[in-house]
Protein backbone atom coordinates (compact mmCIF):
# COMPACT_ATOMS: atom_id res chain seq x y z
CA UNK A 1 0.00 0.00 0.00
CA UNK A 2 2.98 2.42 0.49
CA UNK A 3 3.87 2.07 -2.97
CA UNK A 4 0.73 3.10 -4.37
CA UNK A 5 0.26 6.02 -1.87
CA UNK A 6 4.12 7.12 -3.09
CA UNK A 7 2.92 6.90 -7.17
CA UNK A 8 -0.34 8.63 -6.46
CA UNK A 9 1.63 11.34 -4.46
CA UNK A 10 3.80 11.19 -7.62
CA UNK A 11 1.16 11.68 -10.18
CA UNK A 12 -0.79 14.39 -7.82
CA UNK A 13 2.28 16.54 -7.66
CA UNK A 14 2.05 16.40 -11.63
CA UNK A 15 -1.38 16.96 -12.69
CA UNK A 16 -2.06 20.07 -9.76
CA UNK A 17 1.47 21.37 -9.80
CA UNK A 18 1.01 21.51 -6.09
CA UNK A 19 3.64 20.60 -3.30
CA UNK A 20 2.33 16.73 -1.90
CA UNK A 21 3.65 14.57 0.54
CA UNK A 22 3.36 11.88 2.65
CA UNK A 23 4.31 10.36 5.76
CA UNK A 24 3.71 6.97 7.32
CA UNK A 25 3.94 6.84 10.69
CA UNK A 26 6.01 4.03 12.48
CA UNK A 27 4.55 1.53 14.22
CA UNK A 28 1.41 2.05 12.86
CA UNK A 29 -1.12 1.61 10.52
CA UNK A 30 -1.69 5.18 9.32
CA UNK A 31 -0.51 7.32 6.65
CA UNK A 32 -0.70 10.94 5.58
CA UNK A 33 -1.61 12.71 2.64
CA UNK A 34 -0.71 16.31 2.35
CA UNK A 35 -0.91 19.30 0.25
CA UNK A 36 0.92 22.49 0.12
CA UNK A 37 -1.19 25.11 -1.22
CA UNK A 38 0.61 29.10 -1.49
CA UNK A 39 0.83 29.70 2.33
CA UNK A 40 -1.63 26.94 3.63
CA UNK A 41 -1.36 23.31 3.96
CA UNK A 42 -3.97 20.51 4.19
CA UNK A 43 -3.71 17.00 5.74
CA UNK A 44 -6.25 14.00 4.79
CA UNK A 45 -5.93 10.47 6.64
CA UNK A 46 -5.16 8.02 3.49
CA UNK A 47 -7.45 5.19 2.60
CA UNK A 48 -5.42 3.16 0.38
CA UNK A 49 -7.28 0.00 -1.91
CA UNK A 50 -5.70 -1.77 -4.19
CA UNK A 51 -8.56 -2.46 -6.33
CA UNK A 52 -11.71 -0.39 -5.79
CA UNK A 53 -15.02 -1.83 -6.56
CA UNK A 54 -18.69 -0.47 -6.54
CA UNK A 55 -19.67 -2.89 -3.37
CA UNK A 56 -16.42 -2.03 -1.91
CA UNK A 57 -16.85 1.88 -1.91
CA UNK A 58 -20.69 1.12 -0.88
CA UNK A 59 -19.38 -0.79 1.97
CA UNK A 60 -17.36 1.73 3.06
CA UNK A 61 -19.83 4.51 2.77
CA UNK A 62 -22.32 1.98 4.83
CA UNK A 63 -19.90 1.26 7.24
CA UNK A 64 -18.71 4.97 7.75
CA UNK A 65 -15.06 3.89 7.63
CA UNK A 66 -13.85 6.86 5.70
CA UNK A 67 -16.40 9.25 5.45
CA UNK A 68 -15.46 10.68 8.65
CA UNK A 69 -16.20 14.41 8.77
CA UNK A 70 -13.96 15.17 5.42
CA UNK A 71 -10.44 14.18 7.24
CA UNK A 72 -9.74 11.02 4.97
CA UNK A 73 -8.66 10.62 1.02
CA UNK A 74 -9.76 7.35 -0.71
CA UNK A 75 -6.28 6.19 -3.07
CA UNK A 76 -6.69 3.78 -5.56
CA UNK A 77 -4.78 2.66 -8.58
CA UNK A 78 -8.15 3.89 -10.61
CA UNK A 79 -11.34 5.26 -10.18
CA UNK A 80 -13.44 5.27 -12.97
CA UNK A 81 -16.27 7.94 -13.41
CA UNK A 82 -19.48 6.13 -11.98
CA UNK A 83 -17.32 5.68 -8.66
CA UNK A 84 -16.12 8.50 -8.50
CA UNK A 85 -19.02 10.43 -8.86
CA UNK A 86 -20.51 8.78 -5.97
CA UNK A 87 -17.81 9.89 -4.07
CA UNK A 88 -17.85 13.66 -4.78
CA UNK A 89 -22.13 13.30 -3.80
CA UNK A 90 -20.88 12.00 -0.71
CA UNK A 91 -18.15 14.60 -0.64
CA UNK A 92 -15.08 12.07 0.11
CA UNK A 93 -12.02 12.96 -1.63
CA UNK A 94 -10.12 10.76 -3.66
CA UNK A 95 -7.28 10.65 -6.20
CA UNK A 96 -5.56 7.26 -8.42
CA UNK A 97 -2.87 6.68 -10.01
CA UNK A 98 -4.70 8.25 -13.40
CA UNK A 99 -4.30 11.39 -12.10
CA UNK A 100 -7.83 11.76 -10.89
CA UNK A 101 -8.56 13.82 -8.16
CA UNK A 102 -11.07 15.11 -5.85
CA UNK A 103 -9.98 17.71 -2.85
CA UNK A 104 -12.85 19.02 -1.23
CA UNK A 105 -11.25 21.65 1.46
CA UNK A 106 -12.79 24.88 1.63
CA UNK A 107 -10.63 27.21 0.49
CA UNK A 108 -8.95 24.39 -1.30
CA UNK A 109 -11.05 22.26 -4.04
CA UNK A 110 -9.31 20.34 -6.72
CA UNK A 111 -11.63 18.36 -9.50
CA UNK A 112 -9.67 16.69 -12.03
CA UNK A 113 -12.17 14.39 -13.73
CA UNK A 114 -12.02 11.88 -17.18
CA UNK A 115 -7.76 10.84 -17.08
CA UNK A 116 -7.46 7.23 -17.88
CA UNK A 117 -4.76 4.98 -16.57
CA UNK A 118 -0.99 4.95 -18.53
CA UNK A 119 -0.43 1.40 -20.06
CA UNK A 120 2.22 0.95 -17.26
CA UNK A 121 -0.44 1.80 -14.41
CA UNK A 122 -3.07 -0.59 -16.86
CA UNK A 123 -1.01 -3.58 -16.38
CA UNK A 124 -0.72 -2.80 -12.82
CA UNK A 125 -4.12 -3.53 -12.24
CA UNK A 126 -4.77 -5.96 -14.50
CA UNK A 127 -3.17 -8.27 -11.91
CA UNK A 128 -4.99 -7.91 -9.17
CA UNK A 129 -7.93 -9.16 -11.48
CA UNK A 130 -10.36 -12.36 -10.36
CA UNK A 131 -9.04 -15.36 -10.39
CA UNK A 132 -11.22 -18.41 -11.87
CA UNK A 133 -13.42 -18.44 -8.60
CA UNK A 134 -15.16 -15.21 -9.74
CA UNK A 135 -15.00 -16.19 -13.24
CA UNK A 136 -18.81 -17.36 -14.14
CA UNK A 137 -19.06 -20.43 -13.54
CA UNK A 138 -16.90 -20.12 -10.11
CA UNK A 139 -19.03 -17.59 -9.09
CA UNK A 140 -22.18 -19.71 -9.09
CA UNK A 141 -20.10 -22.17 -6.61
CA UNK A 142 -19.07 -19.13 -4.08
CA UNK A 143 -22.14 -17.76 -4.56
CA UNK A 144 -23.90 -21.18 -3.03
CA UNK A 145 -20.58 -21.32 -0.26
CA UNK A 146 -21.32 -17.78 0.84
CA UNK A 147 -25.55 -19.46 1.48
CA UNK A 148 -24.22 -22.71 2.49
CA UNK A 149 -21.17 -22.75 4.00
CA UNK A 150 -21.59 -26.13 5.23
CA UNK A 151 -20.84 -26.79 1.46
CA UNK A 152 -17.28 -26.61 1.69
CA UNK A 153 -16.98 -30.06 3.80
CA UNK A 154 -19.09 -31.83 1.26
CA UNK A 155 -17.35 -34.34 -1.44
CA UNK A 156 -16.62 -32.73 -4.54
CA UNK A 157 -19.08 -34.45 -6.57
CA UNK A 158 -21.86 -33.32 -4.50
CA UNK A 159 -20.37 -29.89 -4.82
CA UNK A 160 -20.79 -30.24 -8.09
CA UNK A 161 -24.15 -31.35 -8.38
CA UNK A 162 -25.16 -28.26 -5.55
CA UNK A 163 -23.33 -25.67 -8.06
CA UNK A 164 -24.55 -27.45 -11.23
CA UNK A 165 -20.73 -27.02 -12.75
CA UNK A 166 -18.43 -29.91 -13.89
CA UNK A 167 -16.32 -31.55 -11.37
CA UNK A 168 -13.11 -30.75 -12.97
CA UNK A 169 -13.99 -26.90 -12.38
CA UNK A 170 -14.93 -27.67 -8.27
CA UNK A 171 -11.65 -28.53 -7.69
CA UNK A 172 -10.06 -25.31 -9.50
CA UNK A 173 -12.28 -23.21 -7.88
CA UNK A 174 -11.77 -24.46 -4.75
CA UNK A 175 -8.09 -24.44 -4.86
CA UNK A 176 -8.00 -20.72 -5.71
CA UNK A 177 -10.37 -20.15 -2.81
CA UNK A 178 -7.86 -21.98 -0.81
CA UNK A 179 -5.15 -19.83 -2.49
CA UNK A 180 -6.78 -16.60 -1.76
CA UNK A 181 -7.33 -17.27 1.73
CA UNK A 182 -10.66 -18.15 1.83
CA UNK A 183 -11.17 -21.56 2.62
CA UNK A 184 -9.26 -23.16 5.17
CA UNK A 185 -7.95 -26.75 6.60
CA UNK A 186 -8.72 -27.13 10.09
CA UNK A 187 -7.21 -30.65 9.37
CA UNK A 188 -9.89 -33.07 11.66
CA UNK A 189 -12.03 -29.71 12.20
CA UNK A 190 -12.85 -30.17 9.04
CA UNK A 191 -12.09 -27.00 6.13
CA UNK A 192 -13.92 -23.60 6.77
CA UNK A 193 -14.15 -19.78 5.41
CA UNK A 194 -12.41 -17.22 6.25
CA UNK A 195 -12.77 -13.96 5.44
CA UNK A 196 -16.11 -14.19 4.10
CA UNK A 197 -16.42 -10.28 3.74
CA UNK A 198 -13.27 -9.82 1.46
CA UNK A 199 -14.85 -13.01 -0.10
CA UNK A 200 -18.12 -11.54 -0.63
CA UNK A 201 -16.91 -8.19 -1.94
CA UNK A 202 -14.77 -10.22 -4.17
CA UNK A 203 -18.30 -12.08 -5.73
CA UNK A 204 -19.81 -8.69 -5.57
CA UNK A 205 -17.75 -6.91 -8.06
CA UNK A 206 -17.77 -10.33 -10.16
CA UNK A 207 -21.46 -10.45 -10.16
CA UNK A 208 -22.63 -8.45 -12.69
CA UNK A 209 -20.54 -8.95 -15.60
CA UNK A 210 -19.52 -12.62 -14.17
CA UNK A 211 -23.09 -14.13 -13.68
CA UNK A 212 -26.02 -11.28 -13.96
CA UNK A 213 -24.71 -10.99 -17.42
CA UNK A 214 -24.86 -14.49 -18.65
CA UNK A 215 -28.22 -14.97 -17.89
CA UNK A 216 -30.93 -15.04 -20.74
CA UNK A 217 -33.44 -12.20 -19.73
CA UNK A 218 -36.32 -10.94 -21.74
CA UNK A 219 -38.97 -8.08 -21.61
CA UNK A 220 -41.96 -8.76 -21.05
CA UNK A 221 -45.62 -6.77 -20.21
CA UNK A 222 -49.13 -7.18 -19.68
CA UNK A 223 -52.10 -5.15 -19.60
CA UNK A 224 -52.70 -5.45 -15.75
CA UNK A 225 -49.16 -6.08 -13.94
CA UNK A 226 -50.86 -6.24 -10.59
CA UNK A 227 -52.36 -9.59 -11.49
CA UNK A 228 -49.24 -11.11 -11.26
CA UNK A 229 -47.40 -9.03 -8.58
CA UNK A 230 -50.60 -10.02 -6.45
CA UNK A 231 -50.76 -13.79 -7.14
CA UNK A 232 -48.59 -16.32 -5.26
CA UNK A 233 -46.20 -17.78 -8.08
CA UNK A 234 -44.99 -20.66 -6.19
CA UNK A 235 -47.47 -23.02 -8.20
CA UNK A 236 -44.77 -21.92 -10.89
CA UNK A 237 -41.68 -22.20 -9.60
CA UNK A 238 -40.56 -18.75 -9.71
CA UNK A 239 -39.39 -15.82 -7.67
CA UNK A 240 -39.19 -12.32 -7.35
CA UNK A 241 -35.72 -10.95 -7.12
CA UNK A 242 -34.62 -7.13 -7.40
CA UNK A 243 -36.55 -4.96 -6.04
CA UNK A 244 -39.57 -6.28 -5.46
CA UNK A 245 -37.62 -8.99 -3.31
CA UNK A 246 -36.15 -5.56 -1.67
CA UNK A 247 -39.15 -4.63 -1.20
CA UNK A 248 -40.42 -7.60 0.44
CA UNK A 249 -37.60 -8.03 2.35
CA UNK A 250 -36.95 -4.41 4.31
CA UNK A 251 -40.36 -2.51 3.64
CA UNK A 252 -38.73 0.58 2.63
CA UNK A 253 -38.15 0.29 -1.23
CA UNK A 254 -41.59 1.30 -3.59
CA UNK A 255 -40.13 -1.11 -6.41
CA UNK A 256 -40.30 0.51 -10.03
CA UNK A 257 -38.70 -2.15 -11.79
CA UNK A 258 -39.72 -5.61 -11.94
CA UNK A 259 -37.17 -8.41 -11.99
CA UNK A 260 -38.35 -12.71 -11.65
CA UNK A 261 -36.17 -15.27 -11.88
CA UNK A 262 -38.16 -18.06 -13.76
CA UNK A 263 -36.72 -20.78 -16.02
CA UNK A 264 -37.85 -21.89 -19.39
CA UNK A 265 -40.82 -23.96 -18.28
CA UNK A 266 -42.18 -21.49 -16.02
CA UNK A 267 -42.11 -18.95 -18.17
CA UNK A 268 -44.41 -20.56 -20.45
CA UNK A 269 -46.91 -21.20 -17.58
CA UNK A 270 -46.27 -17.98 -16.56
CA UNK A 271 -46.83 -16.09 -19.96
CA UNK A 272 -50.26 -18.08 -19.95
CA UNK A 273 -51.57 -17.73 -17.09
CA UNK A 274 -51.07 -14.02 -16.62
CA UNK A 275 -51.55 -13.13 -20.60
CA UNK A 276 -48.04 -11.71 -20.52
CA UNK A 277 -46.54 -10.65 -24.28
CA UNK A 278 -43.16 -9.47 -25.22
CA UNK A 279 -42.03 -5.53 -24.51
CA UNK A 280 -42.40 -4.21 -27.83
CA UNK A 281 -39.53 -1.71 -28.75
CA UNK A 282 -40.95 0.94 -28.36
CA UNK A 283 -42.94 0.83 -25.56
CA UNK A 284 -41.42 1.94 -21.97
CA UNK A 285 -39.82 -0.24 -19.36
CA UNK A 286 -41.78 1.08 -16.72
CA UNK A 287 -44.74 -1.42 -16.96
CA UNK A 288 -42.14 -4.58 -18.23
CA UNK A 289 -41.34 -7.55 -16.04
CA UNK A 290 -38.03 -8.95 -16.57
CA UNK A 291 -38.33 -12.70 -16.59
CA UNK A 292 -34.33 -14.12 -15.85
CA UNK A 293 -33.27 -18.07 -16.14
CA UNK A 294 -31.85 -18.67 -12.61
CA UNK A 295 -28.29 -19.56 -12.78
CA UNK A 296 -28.74 -22.76 -10.64
CA UNK A 297 -32.20 -24.72 -9.88
CA UNK A 298 -34.91 -22.65 -8.41
CA UNK A 299 -35.13 -23.97 -4.99
CA UNK A 300 -31.90 -23.06 -4.33
CA UNK A 301 -32.27 -19.41 -4.79
CA UNK A 302 -35.17 -19.51 -2.58
CA UNK A 303 -35.15 -17.00 0.10
CA UNK A 304 -36.54 -16.99 3.80
CA UNK A 305 -39.51 -14.56 2.69
CA UNK A 306 -42.33 -16.81 0.44
CA UNK A 307 -41.61 -16.07 -3.18
CA UNK A 308 -38.39 -14.14 -2.27
CA UNK A 309 -34.92 -15.06 -4.11
CA UNK A 310 -32.30 -15.15 -1.10
CA UNK A 311 -31.09 -11.49 0.38
CA UNK A 312 -28.00 -12.40 -0.94
CA UNK A 313 -29.08 -12.13 -4.40
CA UNK A 314 -31.47 -9.41 -3.75
CA UNK A 315 -28.15 -7.05 -2.44
CA UNK A 316 -26.01 -7.89 -5.32
CA UNK A 317 -28.83 -6.71 -7.62
CA UNK A 318 -29.47 -3.50 -6.08
CA UNK A 319 -25.41 -2.72 -5.69
CA UNK A 320 -25.24 -3.43 -9.65
CA UNK A 321 -28.25 -1.64 -10.22
CA UNK A 322 -26.44 1.67 -10.30
CA UNK A 323 -29.45 3.56 -8.87
CA UNK A 324 -28.83 6.10 -5.61
CA UNK A 325 -32.33 5.26 -4.56
CA UNK A 326 -31.67 1.36 -4.13
CA UNK A 327 -28.28 2.01 -1.97
CA UNK A 328 -29.93 2.47 1.05
CA UNK A 329 -32.21 -0.25 0.48
CA UNK A 330 -29.13 -2.17 0.09
CA UNK A 331 -27.54 -1.08 3.59
CA UNK A 332 -30.54 -2.18 5.49
CA UNK A 333 -30.58 -5.20 3.60
CA UNK A 334 -27.09 -5.76 4.18
CA UNK A 335 -27.43 -4.67 8.32
CA UNK A 336 -30.69 -7.20 8.53
CA UNK A 337 -29.73 -10.58 6.70
CA UNK A 338 -26.29 -10.65 5.33
CA UNK A 339 -23.83 -8.59 8.25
Amino acid sequence: MEDLLHQVTDVLTKTTHLKVETKVERGSVDSWLTVHCAEYKYSWQVEAKNRLTRPLLTKLIFQDQILGNGDSVLIAPYINENLAELCRAKQLSFADLAGNVYLCRPPLYIDIRGRKLTPEHQVQLNRQSTGKAFQPKGAKLVMLLLLKPELVNEPMRAIANQAEIALGTVKQVLDDLKLLGFIVDKGKGGKVLAETELMLTRWLDAYPHNLAAKLKHALYTADDLSLIRNSNLAQYNALWGGEVAAEAYTHYLKPKKHLLYADQIAQKALLKAFRLRRLRPNESEDNAIEMVEPPIAIEKLSGIKPGMVNPLLVYAELLASNDPRNLETAQRLYHDYLS
